[in-house]
């Protein structure tokens, strides 16, 4: 986590903008292969900030990218407490979960971008729905929106604390993956709709085809 929060100190110095930390291996299975009793954190910056409705380009490098359909939440003025609610896409790149597990914190969870949808009160996200390229894919019920939301905050609270890091006013938080995310490619657009939040939508393009 160290070493992570190295990384995250050097994109900050280069002029990226702090927006706050993710939730990695929330499933309960996940953890279980990993040895762990808890999620772990990542961090998120401006430098893979995609808008709403905007693109992220891909290289050879990244030649195929995980969707994860998310819940993200803002932190309020106390620092702790969920002060608002908004539809979120990450980004990353297929999971090696045989790699050690300093290895997975250190390149970030396998962070690449996220993308946030409109800003609402705190109250519950209702029913998810994740489409690609117009079909849906996964259809999660309200009640495994919201549910996990706080526990997921007291969660990434909890590793910042354990290397002198803490969570701010403003910092936004993606919660954890509500369902099997899928894999997508260039020229494939994403969208996720939550009932009582709204939706969020990106689409993937090459770096070469602009």
């Amino acid at each position: 986590m160290r070493t992570q929060l190295g990384v995250r100190l050097e994109a900050l110095q280069c002029g990226a903008e702090a927006i706050g930390w993710k939730v990695g291996f929330n499933l309960p299975a996940i953890q279980e292969r990993l040895g762990i009793d808890r999620p772990v954190a990542g961090f998120l910056t401006s430098g893979g900030l995609v808008p709403d409705g905007g693109t992220w380009l891909v290289d050879e490098e990244d030649p195929e990218l995980v969707a994860e359909p998310e819940v993200a939440v803002e932190i309020g003025d106390d620092g702790r407490t969920i002060a608002a609610l908004m539809p979120a896409i990450e980004l990353t790149v297929p999971p090696d979960l045989s790699l050690p597990l300093e290895e997975m914190l250190a390149r970030n969870v396998f962070h690449r971008a996220v993308a946030f949808g409109p800003r609402s009160e705190p109250g519950s996200p209702g029913v998810a729905r994740l489409y690609v390229d117009g079909e849906l894919r996964e259809q999660v019920p309200a009640e495994r929106t919201g549910s996990h939301l706080e526990p997921m905050v007291d969660a990434i609270a909890a590793r910042l604390a354990e290397v002198g890091e803490k969570l701010r006013p403003g910092d936004r938080i993606i919660t954890g993956v509500l369902a099997p995310p899928p894999v997508v490619t260039a020229g494939q657009a994403v969208r996720l709709e939550l009932d009582q939040l709204g939706a969020v939508e990106l689409s993937i393009e090459p770096a070469l085809g602009r």
